[in-house]
């Protein structure tokens, strides 16, 4: 088991990060801020890989920062993404936001600017979101040393904490280090990586260690492997910080 945590968040992006990205989403037009607090709410919906122009010239995948208008349909009520991301793993997803859906209707449409999704305007001309530009927006809008893959991160340690939540905890070591080993590989799928990146870049230990230790987060019944719930989050707070109450029965 990797002992060291990977660069999870203790906690979600402060308040007032959430309420700046709200709030640049609601403004007029297509300027930097709203296009930036686009892209930082498919981030976090989308599980997105913010992506590097250099990794997409030499390996031909793409991220959130070099989509391009091919990859996006905007339907009514969500948009959908079909693209290859890395490793050439074709990544099928959907985003229910009606926030972000003005914003890439109208990015997809625009017949300049190139053929890439996200830009911004500046006066007459579009600049191409790098993704560059979406860490420097994080660190303005949370005022802390926030980062692209800080979500990623918080994502696969929620969508754990989800997946060990629907098991129950094998008696023997090796029917543990199994069950384990199966929730990972779903998470994995989930963002796009191997289970070994995954549980080693993605996890944190602690929601391993708990569900070996007999305890897990509290999940409403029906629920699936989604990690944007506030209230599965904050159960996944409370395992990190050990004072989930429940526990899992034996098999």
């Amino acid at each position: 088991m990797v002992r060291e945590r990977p660069r999870s968040l203790a906690s979600r992006p402060p308040g007032r990060a959430i309420s700046r990205v709200g709030a640049d989403l609601s403004a007029e037009g297509f300027g930097r801020e709203r296009v930036l607090a686009c892209s930082v709410r498919m981030l976090d919906r989308g599980l997105f890989r913010v992506g590097t122009e250099d990794y997409t010239a030499k390996n031909g995948s793409f991220g959130l920062a070099t989509l391009r208008k091919e990859h996006v349909t905007v339907r009514r009520d969500r948009v959908a993404f079909d693209f290859v991301a890395k490793a050439g793993v074709r990544q099928v997803r959907e985003v229910a936001d009606p926030d972000i859906l003005p914003v890439l209707r109208a990015l997809k449409r625009r017949r300049d600017g190139g053929e890439e999704l996200l830009a911004w305007r500046d006066g007459d001309r579009w600049i191409d979101v790098r993704s560059s530009d979406v860490n420097a927006y994080l660190k303005e809008v949370a005022g802390e040393d926030f980062s692209a893959k800080d979500f990623r991160t918080w994502h696969g340690t929620v969508l754990a904490a989800v997946a060990l939540a629907g098991r129950e905890v094998p008696r023997s070591p090796t029917a543990v280090k199994r069950t384990v080993s199966a929730a990972v590989k779903e998470v994995a799928a989930q963002l796009g990586n191997t289970p070994a990146v995954c549980r080693a870049s993605y996890i944190d230990p602690r929601v391993i260690d708990r569900f070996t230790e007999g305890t897990v987060i509290p999940l409403p019944k029906g629920a699936g492997m989604e990690p944007l719930q506030p209230a599965i989050e904050a159960k996944v707070l409370d395992l990190l910080q050990g004072t989930s109450p429940t526990t899992a029965a034996a098999a």
